[in-house]
């Protein structure tokens, strides 16, 4: 009996042992799973999303908690192995995904500006107010400030669609700033540029150099002293050789338009003209008369100086010099327009180069948002078609220097088929 109770003791011994033993078989393997549990009750998609037990959902977990049981220390190895490439296949896709979404950011970036810029600049060309004013001599009736204007019978209509550049040719070798009155040099090339965005044309009315009128007198540091009727190349010449003497000039070309809006202005000195000319690759042209190293009827590509001989020369024993030289100068701003739009249609970055290698030979009120928007204009737009005017009159000489009086009807007309839309 008592070797019988002594067995079943030992085998009750062995049970409790063996269930101690299963016991911590169970906790040892319940503990991973649980405290994994306690990890991720709390976790987020946006806590950890590359972590590996997270993705998997607690069943998986389970099933292969429970599942070690089976597997060879092999198959372990294969598990944690393969649970490793894993990992790394989604490094790199997560490499490869902030990547793609930087270059996206970036392209954005730099669309969002440029259109920042294009609607930016469209508003600096077009922000005008109309306030035309109309000499008696000539038989037209102003309404609205100018919005509609009644000339023989018909009605036109102002095409806000046209912005203006004024573009002046200065005769000195650098703009610096000035300290006499009188001194900041002269416009001897004037051309209003009259863009029509909508019908995408270019107008260039050259305006000579010599035409009479009211020109403001300034000092260099922007004092005022009285009007005097003289050329309107000297506009230019009362001012501070900057930025008072280009609006003294634009004001003055005003003037002689009927106070149509001019919200842009360019002046470029004599140095520029080669530098400008060069940033284009060079301009081709073919001469309309002999002059210089220049025969008639030849064609030429210009660059360096003789770009600027093109543009400067004048035979002044001649009555008619400065018109003959105004020719040329309007068949050299076709053949500039024309190359530039050509460069800005294989890359429109050209505009940016052309106007930072301006820059030291030039002053104007063009800024970014303005030259990205001519720049948009011209390559987007297929380019424009240029046509060439000169204003109508005559050419006189009288005992200090020569006149170019308008011919007022003419122009008014020639003003009309520009800046208004027949209703």
């Amino acid at each position: 009996m008592k070797r019988q109770s002594d067995d079943a003791v030992s085998q009750d011994k062995g049970f409790i042992e063996e269930e101690a033993a299963a016991l911590e078989i169970d906790e040892a393997e319940n503990a991973p799973e649980e405290a994994a549990d306690e990890n991720t009750e709390n976790k987020t998609i946006y806590d950890d999303a590359s972590d590996y037990k997270f993705l998997k959902s607690r069943a998986s977990i389970s099933h292969h908690s429970s599942g070690t049981h089976h597997h060879s220390s092999s198959g372990h190895h294969h598990h944690h192995h393969h649970r490793r490439r894993k990992k790394k296949m989604k490094k790199w896709k997560k490499v490869l995904i902030i990547v793609v979404s930087a270059i996206l950011v970036i392209a954005l970036s730099i669309c969002v500006t440029l259109q920042i810029l294009y609607l930016n600049g469209r508003s600096d060309f077009f922000d005008v107010n109309l306030n035309m004013v109309v000499p008696e001599t000539v038989q037209a009736e102003v309404q609205d400030n100018g919005d509609y204007i009644m000339y023989k019978g018909v009605t036109y209509k102002y095409n806000h669609d046209v912005t203006n550049i004024l573009f002046m040719g200065v005769d000195k070798r650098s703009i610096d700033d000035e300290t006499a009155q009188g001194t900041g040099g002269q416009a001897d090339a004037i051309v209003m540029i009259a863009m029509n965005v909508k019908d995408h044309k270019m107008t260039l009315l050259a305006v000579p150099r010599d035409t009479i009128t009211d020109v403001a007198l300034y000092s260099p540091s922007g004092h005022y002293s009285g009007m005097k009727e003289m050329q309107v190349c000297m506009a230019y010449a009362y001012g501070d050789g900057k930025e008072i003497s280009c609006e003294n000039t634009v004001s003055s070309v005003r003037r002689i338009f009927y106070n149509v809006p001019v919200n842009t202005y360019y002046a470029l000195d004599l140095d520029g003209i080669a530098a400008v000319n060069d940033s284009v690759g060079g301009v081709d042209v073919a001469s309309p008369e002999t002059i210089g190293p220049f025969t008639e009827g030849e064609s030429y590509h210009l660059e360096g100086k003789l770009s600027e001989n093109f543009v400067r020369l004048r035979d002044k024993s001649g009555v008619d010099s400065s018109m003959k030289r105004l020719e040329r100068q309007k068949i050299y701003a076709k053949g500039f327009l024309s190359t530039m739009t050509k460069k800005l249609k294989g890359d429109i970055t050209s505009a940016i180069t052309v106007y930072n290698e301006s820059s030291p030979y030039s002053c104007t009120n063009l800024n970014a948002a303005k030259v990205t928007y001519l720049a948009a204009e011209f390559m987007f737009g297929g380019g424009m078609d240029t046509e060439l005017l000169t204003m109508p009159g005559e050419l006189s000489y009288d005992n200090q220097y020569a006149r170019f009086n308008i011919d007022e009807e003419k122009f008014f007309e020639q003003f009309l088929s520009v800046y208004y839309e027949r209703m």
